[in-house]
């Protein structure tokens, strides 16, 4: 990935492993898209911080998704908000899968 790449601008595929930004305006995008996604016949499969008492929550996730609560919190590696590379470090909200599935999925 690169600052070129904008995911929300492309088809995506038949299934898609999706971990969007966790700021809120991206996280949201990324939400919408997968549900619009999923209304041509894709799955998608969302990787997102737990936030019940949100309004996309109730709106979109919800009504249109499977959701499957992760048992303790996620260690991840990668590049950290200051451009450092960090391994093992336990996120800091709790997570849950968001599945939205193609309409034509018997999955």
């Amino acid at each position: 990935l690169n600052e070129d790449f904008d995911g929300l601008l492309i088809d995506w595929k038949k299934v898609n492993y999706i971990n969007p930004p966790y700021n809120r305006k991206d996280k949201e995008a990324f939400i919408r898209k997968a549900f619009e996604e999923s209304k041509k016949g894709k799955t998608c499969i969302m990787l997102l911080p737990v936030s019940t008492s949100t309004k996309i929550f109730h709106e979109v996730i919800y009504p249109n998704a499977e959701v499957r609560f992760l048992r303790g919190r996620i260690k991840f590696a990668g590049f950290n908000s200051k451009g450092e590379y960090v391994e093992n470090k336990t996120g800091q909200h709790d997570s849950m899968l968001v599945i939205f599935k193609s309409i034509k999925s018997k999955i």
